[in-house]
């Protein structure tokens, strides 16, 4: 892309149209001043900028020709140019392609327009961590608070601290996202903006919950946003409520989970039902761990019908607990097919706290089966999956259970290599 200074806009667009000088005079521009505009000895200004625009309109139109000129095109600088074709193109900033976007960084950067390009990042970044692309979009994200940090604008840096803790919980790096939700709650308090801080906030606990900080987590949510009641988004609250049962369900608190999942059932009724399938997918792990197969299996069926319309990429946790409770009811074969679907879903939206998830209850089921084959088969296709994604967490899993499978078929040298690889990730 060109940008062009004033005095080349007016001659180009006179070669355009093969027009002299004179043709383009009027009452309030006489040649001689075109002259001087067009050799650079005058500035031309938005007054003579809008007189040129009108006039070469003027001549697109005797042939049919649609310029579509703004008034200060002739006005602008290269420069100005280029942030004013950057700025419009981030109007439409979801729909630009990753091509586009290059483009726009490209000249971004050329011109020094450091504001747009650490937008541009952030959308680009944004639109790979959609992509399910964690690597680029941290990469483009990580660019885009550099330059935030440089410009010293506090309160962009808050979304793009956000984003990036999402690229790391995706790929279970969950102590990296701890950090980035806390630098994007210190950002928000800083400038005063609440309604981020408290979804700073909720991300946090929720984070606190994954890796079993149960007590950070409920402080979160008891003292930071429930306390807080008349100042917080109703859907955090309600979100930060969902968050609290589940932990109650996690610690075994299961009849104290059961009734607020119940009253939070009520509260969200349909008006959410991404909401709603996490409740009944709850539901259903409180009665499993009640032994209660039957409304277990209930409860996880409305979360799958749930899912498949409103949230398919949680589907493989869904899949996977379903396929504990119909094992449960001794239906093997069917709960081996649903983890291994789910395993296909977690690897097709890059799920992979899910992924690993349900490899340890397919193996858990081939173990009792003493189906050491497809174990083998199996954990060798997971330690694919995880070189591809660059993914430490999981290796040593899929690793040992090689080992051990091994040993059991009486290969103990393959058996010991095996083990020698897991002690760098020990």
């Amino acid at each position: 892309m060109e940008f062009y200074s004033p005095s080349e806009k007016i001659r180009l667009m006179r070669k355009k149209f093969r027009v002299n000088q004179s043709q383009l005079e009027c009452i309030n521009m006489t040649r001689a001043f075109i002259s001087m505009m067009e050799s650079g000895k005058r500035t031309v200004s938005k007054k003579s900028s809008k007189l040129l625009v009108e006039r070469f309109n003027e001549i697109a139109k005797r042939i049919s020709a649609n310029l579509n000129l703004d008034d200060e095109y002739f006005s602008r600088t290269p420069m100005e140019d280029a942030r004013y074709y950057c700025e419009r193109e981030l109007q439409s900033a979801e729909s630009l392609s990753y091509e586009e976007l290059e483009e726009l960084a490209e000249i971004e950067k050329k011109f020094e327009l450091d504001d747009l390009m650490a937008y541009t990042y952030k959308i680009w970044g944004i639109k790979y961590l959609n992509d399910n692309d964690y690597t680029q979009a941290f990469i483009a994200l990580n660019n885009s608070l550099g330059k935030y940090k440089e410009l010293k604008l506090e309160k962009e840096q808050i979304e793009v601290y956000m984003s990036l803790s999402l690229c790391k919980i995706r790929k279970n790096c969950f102590e990296d996202a701890v950090f980035f939700y806390k630098q994007a709650i210190y950002y928000a308090r800083e400038v005063e903006n609440l309604a981020a801080y408290y979804k700073a906030s909720y991300s946090l606990a929720l984070v606190y919950s994954q890796i079993a900080k149960y007590e950070q987590a409920v402080d979160i949510i008891e003292n930071t946003i429930l306390s807080a009641e008349n100042k917080v988004d109703k859907n955090i609250s309600i979100k930060a409520m969902l968050t609290r049962a589940s932990i109650m369900a996690v610690t075994n608190q299961l009849d104290d989970a059961e009734h607020e999942f119940h009253m939070l059932e009520k509260i969200i009724g349909n008006t959410n039902l991404p909401q709603l399938a996490l409740i009944y997918t709850n539901l259903s792990e409180i009665y499993y761990k009640k032994e209660d197969f039957e409304k277990s299996l209930k409860y996880i069926s409305l979360a799958q019908s749930l899912k498949v319309q409103c949230d398919k990429p949680t589907l493989p946790h869904v899949l996977g607990l379903k396929g504990k409770v119909l094992l449960k009811q001794g239906l093997y074969e069917e709960s081996l097919m649903l983890f291994e679907l789910a395993i296909d879903m977690a690897e097709q939206y890059k799920r992979f706290e899910a992924l690993i998830e349900n490899y340890r209850d397919l193996v858990s089921v081939l173990e009792t089966k003493k189906d050491y084959d497809k174990i083998k088969d199996k954990m060798y296709r997971l330690l694919d999956t995880l070189e591809t994604n660059n993914l430490t967490d999981g290796k040593r899993f899929a690793i040992y259970k090689l080992a051990h499978v091994e040993a059991l078929q009486g290969n103990h040298e393959e058996s010991i290599r095996l083990l020698n690889e897991i002690e760098p990730l020990i």
